[in-house]
């Protein structure tokens, strides 16, 4: 048994449901209040894997389990900032309570203030996401047209949207999508993934001549693939 100071004591190693998924491309893990840890992976993902994994990511794991025993879930509780990794940016959130609606004001020296009824936490977390989202967009889609160019390989449209097990996609009509949480990441992430949907203008699948065309614009990509599979510590466990 392991103890985070001042949090639940979690056991280790911890029970977990694994769920298949056929859009996921990556494991992914999370802790909620109600279902304990989750874990989601590709339909063929081997499970003999999934011990490994947990290891790896065990300080991650404890804390998660831990924040999700507490009495208040992370998805009650009102951040008091937010880190976007990609951009090297860290925003504090102020709230003001009075009883109007509630509204963000975005302020100098990156800063947000919620106003209205700040004790909704539901519709507080509602609209920071909306706002993150919006703010992330625009980042996203630059980032997307500067590596297009750079690569020479083109697209047809972008958006940017709430994926929930991908981070991102690309059509037979080269239409990519990427996930606002993106923004999370760190810059070199993001990177790797946005060549990795680029290339897929080029070759819809995961062959050989795909993954050589990934690495002419990503040397590292097999670091970083690797380095994917724990991507969920980069998101806030409020979200």
């Amino acid at each position: 048994m392991l103890m985070i100071p001042g949090q639940s004591a979690v056991v280790w190693p911890p029970q977990y449901k694994v769920r298949r998924h056929r859009l996921a491309r990556r494991v992914k893990m999370r802790a909620s209040h109600h279902d304990g840890l989750e874990i989601t992976v590709p339909p063929s993902f081997n499970l003999h894997e999934i011990p490994r994994i947990l290891e790896e990511n065990k300080s991650w794991i404890i804390k998660q389990i831990a924040l999700s025993q507490a009495t208040v879930p992370p998805t009650l509780m009102r951040p008091d900032h937010v880190e976007f990794n990609a951009l090297n940016e860290l925003w504090k959130i102020h709230y003001v309570a009075c009883q109007s609606r509630l509204e963000i004001i975005q302020r100098p020296h990156r800063e947000i203030v919620l106003t209205g009824k700040i004790h909704e936490t539901t519709q507080c977390r509602k609209k920071l996401i909306a706002w993150i989202r919006n703010y992330s967009r625009d980042y996203l889609i630059s980032q997307l047209e500067t590596l297009s160019l750079v690569t020479g390989m083109e697209y047809a449209s972008a958006a940017v949207r709430d994926q929930k097990t991908v981070w991102g996609s690309c059509t037979s009509k080269k239409s990519i999508s990427l996930n606002y949480k993106l923004v999370f990441l760190p810059h070199r992430l993001l990177r790797h993934i946005i060549i990795h949907e680029l290339c897929h203008t080029k070759y819809l699948n995961h062959s050989r001549r795909f993954w050589n065309l990934v690495g002419e614009h990503d040397p590292d990509w097999r670091s970083h693939k690797l380095e994917l599979r724990s991507a969920d510590r980069f998101i806030p466990g409020w979200l």
